[in-house]
């Protein structure tokens, strides 16, 4: 793949150097900012770098090119180096989903798949380093864009270099204990605020706030070329504390309608049940529209669409059962890209009437 710029992926670190990891292993000679140590389980030996805030990973093509894919390499990343501040995460450094470019950010990596909360500052003090095994693989034609946590970029490849992925994280604190952590790429990410506070509720700020609450509008033209309004946080959150102004309570005079690029969904208010305490929860639908219809259209044909004209996907939601993040919406396993949206008030057929 060829080098971007600013990209050093054969730094001329040939000459000897004194090199102490965190474990207190110590090596010379160390070409390229490896050397080879035995494994925690004494089964072979792994490569290891070092990690170095603001550069891409040194040797990591000389090794894929001298040992061969699925060769495994150790990462020593200090504790010091985990923030949503480090420069290349800041930069978004990362080329990728799952499987990434040889100059992507390692620490950009971990908090794209989860192993570490982007939203968090610096790790324990107790925290010494963060050891992650890359597995390396042959160079991809094409490195997929995703919105997890921390945002990818995309990048076509000239099939040179390689690429790596992620086998395991692992921590080590200064009282020697080491922890496995686990990625989260196919669960729910954590919820995101999701109330905007109305012009007549009272706002404190305190030591833990961490940004202001801003208004988004933006205009999209729907699959029916129509204007209809982006999706944002701030568009499908509460508008204040009071119950008249929460969206599910909206819900029972209008539909929410959803489009990814390719589809259209409505969810719709259905009825009103009790939960195990005996207080009473409203239920949703949601379902995917065979058609996208024209507004006149829509109307005509009643809103929410009758049952004929849908596909039913989930029934009998509650309103948690909705879990809104910046980008997508997760409904029960089911993942969604949300595009746009628009509320339609709820209307009968005119033959109905």
């Amino acid at each position: 793949m060829s080098k971007r710029h600013g990209e050093q992926l054969d730094p001329g670190a040939s000459k000897s150097q004194r090199f102490e990891a965190s474990n207190g292993i110590k090596e010379e000679d160390v070409k390229h900012g490896t050397v080879r140590v035995p494994r925690r389980d004494g089964a072979g030996k792994y490569p290891i770098i070092i990690y170095r805030e603001g550069e891409p990973l040194p040797g990591l093509v000389d090794l894929y090119k001298t040992a061969g894919p699925d060769t495994i390499v150790e990462v020593v990343i200090n504790a010091d180096h985990i923030h949503k501040d480090n420069r290349r995460v800041k930069a978004r450094q990362i080329w990728g989903d799952l499987i990434y470019t040889p100059d992507s950010d390692v620490v950009a990596v971990l908090m794209h798949m989860g192993y570490y909360a982007y939203y968090l500052g610096h790790p324990p003090p107790a925290v010494l380093d963060f050891r992650v095994l890359l597995r390396l693989l042959p160079p991809q034609e094409k490195y997929t864009s995703k919105a997890r946590f921390v945002k990818s970029r995309a990048w076509c490849s000239s099939n040179e270099g390689c690429s790596f992925k992620v086998e395991q994280c692992i921590i080590t604190t200064r009282s020697g204990t080491q922890l496995d952590l686990q990625p989260c790429v196919d669960e729910v990410p954590a919820p995101y605020p999701s109330v905007q506070p109305g012009s007549l509720d009272r706002q404190i700020t305190t030591r833990n706030t961490k940004g202001k609450v801003s208004q988004e509008v933006s205009i999209q033209f729907n699959l029916c070329n129509e204007p209809w309004l982006k999706y944002t946080l701030s568009a499908i959150s509460d508008k204040g504390l009071k119950a008249s102004q929460w969206t599910c309570a909206r819900l029972h005079e209008e539909v929410l309608f959803l489009e990814t690029h390719t589809e259209r969904f409505q969810i719709c208010f259905t009825t009103e049940a009790t939960d195990e305490t005996g207080r009473p929860k409203d239920l949703f639908m949601l379902a995917r529209c065979k058609a996208p219809l024209p507004t006149g259209l829509l109307l005509k044909m009643g809103v929410p669409m009758p049952a004929d004209l849908v596909d039913m996907l989930e029934s009998n939601l509650s309103w948690e059962d909705f879990k809104w993040g910046v980008t997508t919406l997760h409904v029960r396993g089911l993942e969604m890209p949300v595009k746009r949206m628009h509320f339609i008030p709820i209307a009968k057929p005119p033959e109905a009437l």
